[in-house]
């Protein structure tokens, strides 16, 4: 079943991660997926503006959400916060040993390459981990996407995350990797 989604401007988006749990209400998504694996967890939410996923290992967790920049999040535990422009990359090492690498772009495609680049996710949608097609703004123009993957090694993870826009012919990818020590 689709259902409704209102994506924010994609020059309005932003990469927040957090060195902890944020409170359910402010993660209100449209579908998830819980991942565990002997040394960790990781619950991955599709979210109006992308994705929010939270990686606990042992004592750490990390949060991760891409959102309109007008949200309020709160400033506790917050480790960065990004403007998504071109593309950015943040690395945060942990006292616990824990390393967390993100690497995000946001690219502006003309119509063409970006219907390809959408024929191209739809296609690799159901072979993901979470996937979402939600409705487009008219019959016409193709519906926002999200699609993530996930890749758990001995001690890492790594989180692929693609969300189109059509209205503004943009897509985010991210790459999110876990490391343990």
């Amino acid at each position: 079943m689709n259902v409704g989604v209102v994506r924010p401007d994609a020059a309005n988006l932003v990469l927040r991660a957090f060195g902890r749990v944020l409170h359910p209400d402010l993660l209100c998504h449209h579908r998830s997926a819980r991942f565990e694996v002997p040394e960790m967890s990781l619950d991955v939410r599709l979210i109006a503006a992308g994705h929010a996923f939270v990686l606990q290992a042992g004592r750490q967790t990390v949060t991760e959400v891409i959102s309109d920049r007008n949200e309020e999040y709160p400033v506790r535990g917050r480790l960065f916060e990004q403007r998504l422009k071109g593309g950015r990359t943040e690395s945060v090492e942990f006292e616990s040993g824990l390393k967390y690498d993100v690497s995000c772009t946001l690219e502006r495609m003309p119509l063409s390459i970006f219907l390809r680049q959408h024929e191209e996710l739809l296609a690799d949608g159901p072979k993901a981990s979470l996937f979402a097609e939600f409705p487009g703004a008219n019959r016409f123009s193709p519906g926002p996407l999200s699609v993530v993957r996930t890749e758990f090694c001995r001690h890492s993870v790594v989180i692929h995350a693609y969300h189109t826009f059509p209205d503004q012919l943009s897509v985010v990818k991210t790459q999110s990797l876990v490391e343990l020590s």
